[in-house]
C-alpha cells in the first residue's frame, strides 16, 4: 500500500467519523474528496479534468472543510477527525506544490 493511499483512506474515516459527529455540509464535502481519492487511489475510477489540477482540488476540498469544522468542534471526536481531515488536504496540497513548481 501507498502513502498515497493510506492518505486517503485516513481522509476516508476522518470524514466519515467527522459527518457522524456533526456539521453535515463540511463533513459532506470533505466524505466525497475523500471517496474520490480512494477510488482513484484503488484504481477503480480515473479523473481526468483538462486546465483543472484535480490533486489540489481535492486536497483543497479535504483542507478548507477540515479546518472550518476544527474550528466549529466542540467534542473530542470530531475535533480529532476535523484535525485529521485538515492534515491529510494540507499534506496533499503541499505535496502537489511541491511537485507541480
Amino acid at each position: 500500500m501507498s502513502l498515497h493511499t493510506l492518505l486517503a483512506f485516513v481522509a476516508l474515516a476522518g470524514s466519515a467519523l467527522l459527518f457522524a459527529t456533526g456539521g453535515r455540509v463540511l463533513a459532506t464535502i470533505a466524505l466525497v474528496a475523500s471517496g474520490l481519492e480512494v477510488l482513484m487511489a484503488l484504481g477503480v475510477l480515473q479523473l481526468r479534468v483538462v486546465q483543472l489540477p484535480l490533486g489540489l482540488v481535492l486536497g483543497l476540498a479535504l483542507a478548507l472543510p477540515g479546518l472550518v469544522a476544527w474550528f466549529r468542534a466542540t467534542a473530542k471526536p470530531a475535533i480529532s477527525a476535523a484535525t485529521v481531515v485538515a492534515l491529510v488536504g494540507t499534506v496533499q496540497v503541499v505535496a502537489y506544490a511541491a511537485l507541480h513548481r
